[in-house]
């Protein structure tokens, strides 16, 4: 086959569309992901979907949650507290973090992490839709909310429509000014294991005569085929078979690539090359045609997201996908080769 003038072997030509094809899915699958994960985030509102209510009534002792914040946070590495804080016009919650349950995208600044969530200093992450309501001043960003002046160390949300962009979040003890200590709570862990450990504990630390109204019991584990068929697992269960097809035909593809190297392998035994170098030669010619192919996947993606509004690719996106296609290539690459020199020099 000839590209421009020049003659290009059959074998370069398959390989070159089976690592298109293998880059533009790992492309979609990473996408579609992030998108899925993304919608899921703005639906929940931030929550993962491993939350329980609780209440807490009769508590004479406004101080009570700086006695188990501290004590819950050295037993347990991942939970969220939240403490909605009712108001007619915006979603606005306190919250204590410990670990990475849920992190929404942030557009500036950083998310909440256990320091600043549990602090004595009035902090915010305000959404996308608030920030002209900031006050900028001496390099940092500030909302005033109750007669509060809050710093706001971030701002969350995403470019398009989303119930993230609508919301603030507070410091934890911040919104127990607000509402006193007496109030409906949630608990987040992001993981329905630990779920009943950590809501055992939060129920085990308060004292009386307060009192923690929680309903802790063990879930149902959904099935792997449930897990499969669930809602927004299908697009991304059908990517990733349609990604091992490739990886398959792949190998199949380098076998014949390895027959049309037949007179390099010849050439190579013939100059006495030793192993090493015939084995940086193959791979040379092998990452030329698998990188060639990962390029112009990206640029169809690129395509393709210009014209799928629900598809965005980003930066990571191409960076984990590279990485992918390299190591699998890698696999395919010199596990073929041993097979080829393998069975090329056994006695007919």
């Amino acid at each position: 086959m000839k590209i421009v003038g020049k003659k290009i072997s059959k074998g370069n030509v398959l390989l070159f569309f089976s690592f298109t094809a293998i880059s533009l899915c790992l492309l979609l699958i990473l996408s579609a992901a992030r998108a899925e994960h993304r919608n899921s985030q703005s639906q929940k509102g931030l929550y993962t979907g491993y939350q329980k209510g609780f209440s807490v009534r009769n508590s004479e002792d406004g101080d009570q949650w700086a006695k188990v914040i501290p004590e819950l946070a050295s037993r347990h590495d991942n939970f969220v507290i939240y403490l909605p804080v009712q108001d007619p016009d915006i979603v606005m919650r306190g919250m204590c973090v410990q670990g990475e349950v849920e992190t929404p995208p942030m557009l500036e600044g950083k998310y909440f992490d256990f320091p600043t969530s549990w602090t004595d200093h009035p902090t915010m992450v305000v959404g996308k839709q608030y920030q002209k309501n900031m006050v900028r001043r001496t390099g940092k960003m500030y909302y005033k909310y109750e007669d509060i002046e809050f710093e706001v160390i971030g701002i969350m949300g995403e470019e398009g429509e989303s119930r993230i962009n609508q919301m603030i979040l507070m410091d934890f003890r911040s919104a127990l000014r607000i509402t006193g200590i007496n109030a409906e709570y949630i608990l987040d862990t992001g993981k329905e294991n630990s779920l009943t450990g950590v809501g055992q504990d939060l129920y085990g630390l308060f004292r009386s005569p307060a009192e923690v109204l929680i309903i802790l019991e063990q879930g149902v584990k959904p099935s792997v085929i449930a897990g499969l068929l669930s809602d927004g697992s299908v697009m991304r269960t059908l990517y990733i078979m349609t990604l091992i097809s490739f990886s398959l035909s792949t190998v199949l593809v380098t076998f014949i690539w390895f027959r049309f190297r037949r007179q390099l392998f010849f050439a190579c035994t013939l100059c006495g090359y030793e192993k090493r170098m015939e084995r940086l030669e193959i791979s040379k010619r092998f990452y030329l045609a698998a990188g060639t192919g990962f390029v112009v996947g990206m640029l169809l993606m690129i395509f393709i997201s210009g014209y799928m509004t629900d598809i965005h690719m980003a930066v990571s996106d191409i960076l984990i996908a590279f990485g992918i296609t390299i190591g699998l290539g890698t696999v395919i690459l010199f596990s073929c080769y041993g097979i080829h020199r393998h069975s090329s020099t056994e006695p007919i």
